[in-house]
C-alpha cells in the first residue's frame, strides 16, 4: 500500500507550507463567521496587555456568541483589534489566532483545506512546510484554548 494513502495518517501527513504575509484577511469576518473565541485566561491577558480591569475589557472589547462563548467583538467586519493591517494586541493575542490556519476544523480534507484557508489566505501557499507534527501540535492548541474553561463540552476523540 502507498504509505501517502494510509488510513492511519492525515491527508497533511507530508505537511503543508504557510507564511503570513501580515494582509490582515484572517482578522475580517468571512460570511458569517466573524468569531475569535476567548478563554478566561485569554481575557485577562488581552485586559492586562491594554492595561484595563477585566471588566472593562469584556464591555468594550467582547460579547457573547449565540451559544454563550465568549468572542472578540468585530465592528465593519473586522476584528475589533485590527489596525489596517496590523494586530494592535499582537503580542497578546488569543490562542486562535496564533494558530492560523491549522484550526482542526481546516484539516477536515484537503477540499476544506482549499476553502478555507487556500482561496483565502496567501501565506498558505508560500513559506516553509509545517510537519505533520507542528500542524497536530497547533490544532490541539487551539481546540484546547476553546475549551479549556468547559472541558465537559470538547468533542470526544
Amino acid at each position: 500500500m502507498d504509505a501517502r494513502r494510509r488510513p492511519d495518517r492525515p491527508w497533511w501527513a507530508e505537511g503543508l507550507p504557510f507564511a503570513c504575509t501580515r494582509c490582515g484577511k484572517c482578522c475580517h469576518a468571512r460570511g458569517g463567521y466573524q468569531y475569535v473565541y476567548l478563554n478566561e485566561r485569554e481575557t485577562r491577558r488581552l485586559a492586562g496587555h491594554l492595561g484595563l480591569e477585566r471588566r472593562t475589557f469584556l464591555a468594550r472589547y467582547t460579547r457573547l456568541d449565540e451559544d454563550g462563548y465568549r468572542v472578540l467583538r468585530f465592528r465593519d467586519g473586522r476584528c475589533v483589534f485590527l489596525d489596517g493591517r496590523l494586530c494592535r494586541v499582537h503580542d497578546a493575542r488569543p490562542e486562535q489566532c496564533r494558530t492560523w490556519p491549522f484550526w482542526s476544523e481546516n484539516l477536515v480534507d484537503p477540499e476544506t483545506w482549499r476553502r478555507e484557508v487556500i482561496e483565502f489566505c496567501p501565506g498558505s501557499r508560500r513559506g516553509p512546510i509545517h510537519t505533520a507534527a507542528e500542524i497536530r501540535e497547533l490544532a490541539l492548541r487551539t481546540d484546547a484554548a476553546l475549551y479549556e474553561d468547559d472541558p465537559e463540552a470538547a468533542p470526544q476523540r
